[in-house]
């Protein structure tokens, strides 16, 4: 399962952006003064692939939980499958950026005979700092995969340490996030001092250094085995993930909890009841500023599980806030989880949708602060039944969300797309926005959005297909459409949202002004 990472906060425009945005509007694809006129979406890809010598990058894929992909420079960071000569050699984390020229396979820590290896970025910060993990190889030899880290202004893969190895050398750690002081969290094997495997320990990594600092847990089996992992931090370096809880010796199920920046004791957060024999299972994904995190929870009614609730945390307490979901089956589950938070306390994920009691699909919900409501948010079509898909995955501090959805046509699927989410909870397919590659070498269909940054920088996954002979591929991506700031409804004939004009940090700075219409136009001036 894949686990979410925070929205991170308080990030701003910097000044690499705006060599782009100038030739965006050099090239006559924004309008320079009034609104009227219509702009596009500019696309930068991940490292490519060339058909021809079956060489390259391609079947990208970014992180969504945990890690955070974008970054507010319009930097974003996954893994894509690597080939030579088409000889598939292992997977490779990349860094891309919006400026279409510095797609950057990164390194990894060493390979076998032939050459292959396997890495994922899943995080970077605003400073450009990436962590993520890769496999090790010692004279060719596979010894686990390591936590790594990747600094901004180069390749090689810096090993982070883990919490000892077997006799022969192996361990597995990995790092899932990453805040802007450049503190790491994630997990790592634990060995004892004869080299036998206690199970897997969450673990903070500190910018200055390369140590494992390892978190506390939540009990041990009589053999001193457990399992806990860290899935996301937040500016204050406060830390929420799960872990294994053991009673007398004896498993228990699963725990959310909270590690705070001021020591590595494990603080356990509540969870929705357990069966009758003290059995439960939760998780938290995600952390904001305030130190609110949300999550997942099985729930228990009288000692029987009826299925999966999307859960907030408050950072004053530990106590698990059931939130809503979009009806339940006949037999009275349903599942739903919150994968992201924003610092208002604004929740984003999935619920799935029953109608009378009839499974009609997963569909993107928010959730307020101020209440537990699930509120549907908008879909791209649906079949004759009323069946779709769709899935929240971000949210920023405007209060937008991206993700996917199902694309319908008459009643017939047509693919995964795209989406962003306004705050009216309209869904806008970013394909109908009008498309542009930079550089101009080929067309995209954007199928998901994983990640989004407080100015607006998307990140995500789509497919490719390049400008001559080639096949089209699964491929990265990353593009803005608008800067932060407070979105408002103009409300007019075309009920436009608007993020206002809002001015970038950097020198010299840029003011942008994005706005969409129920149309799906999309209107963006400098």
């Amino acid at each position: 399962m894949n686990m979410r990472k925070l929205i991170q906060n308080s990030r701003r425009m910097t000044v690499r952006q705006a060599p782009l945005l100038c030739a965006v509007a050099a090239a006559g694809l924004v309008a320079t003064q009034a609104m009227s006129a219509r702009a596009s979406v500019l696309v930068a890809g991940s490292p490519g692939y060339d058909s021809a010598t079956d060489t390259g990058l391609k079947e990208g894929y970014t992180s969504w939980a945990p890690g955070w992909v974008v970054n507010n420079s319009g930097t974003a960071v996954g893994y894509s499958w690597k080939y030579v000569s088409g000889s598939h050699l292992g997977d490779r984390a990349v860094r891309w950026d919006a400026s279409g020229t510095a797609a950057t396979e990164l390194g990894v820590l060493g390979t076998n005979s032939s050459g292959s290896a396997s890495a994922i970025a899943h995080s970077v910060n605003d400073a450009g700092t990436a962590v993520g993990s890769s496999s090790k190889y010692v004279s060719g030899s596979y010894v686990g995969d390591r936590a790594v880290r990747w600094n901004a202004s180069e390749t090689a893969a810096t090993e982070l340490d883990s919490l000892g190895t077997d006799s022969n050398g192996t361990t597995t750690a990995r790092a899932y996030a990453l805040n802007n002081a450049g503190t790491a969290v994630g997990y790592s094997e634990k060995y004892n001092a004869s080299n036998v495997s206690l199970g897997s320990r969450a673990v903070r990594w500190d910018a200055s250094g390369t140590a494992a600092t390892e978190l506390g847990v939540l009990g041990t089996t009589s053999s001193g085995f457990t399992t806990s992992r860290a899935y996301a931090i937040n500016e204050a370096g406060t830390a929420v993930g799960y872990a294994n809880k053991s009673v007398s010796g004896s498993f228990r199920g699963v725990r959310a909890v909270r590690w705070d920046a001021s020591g590595t004791a494990a603080t356990e957060l509540g969870n929705l009841g357990l069966s009758s024999t003290g059995f439960t299972s939760a998780y938290a994904y995600a952390v904001n500023d305030a130190g609110t995190a949300v999550g997942i929870a099985d729930k228990y009614v009288s000692g029987t599980k009826v299925g999966i609730r999307a859960v907030r945390w408050d950072a004053s307490g530990t106590a698990a806030t059931e939130l809503g979901n979009l009806g339940l089956r006949s037999t009275g589950d349903t599942t739903a989880y919150a994968y992201a938070v924003n610092d208002a306390g604004t929740a984003v994920g999935w619920s799935a949708k029953y109608v009378a009691g009839s499974d009609v699909g997963a569909r993107a919900v928010r959730w307020d602060a101020s209440g537990t409501a699930a509120t549907e948010l908008g879909n791209l079509g649906t079949d004759s039944g009323g069946y779709t898909s769709s899935q929240a995955y971000a949210v920023n501090g405007a209060g937008t969300a991206v993700g996917y959805a199902d694309k319908y046509v008459s009643g017939s699927r047509v693919g995964s797309r795209a989406v962003v989410w306004l705050p009216d909870a309209s869904a806008l397919d970013l394909n109908d926005l009008g498309v542009v590659a930079n550089p101009n070498d080929g067309t995209w269909v954007l199928t998901q959005a994983k990640a989004l940054s407080e100015d607006g920088w998307v990140a995500g996954i789509g497919t490719f297909d390049p400008t001559g002979v080639g096949a089209a591929y699964s491929r990265n991506w990353v593009a803005q459409i608008g800067l932060g700031g407070n979105w408002l409804n103009t409300t007019g004939s075309n009920n436009t949202w608007g993020t206002g004009k809002n001015w970038s940090t950097g020198t010299p700075a840029i003011q942008l002004d994005a706005r969409f219409t129920a149309n799906a136009t999309y209107h963006r001036a400098l």
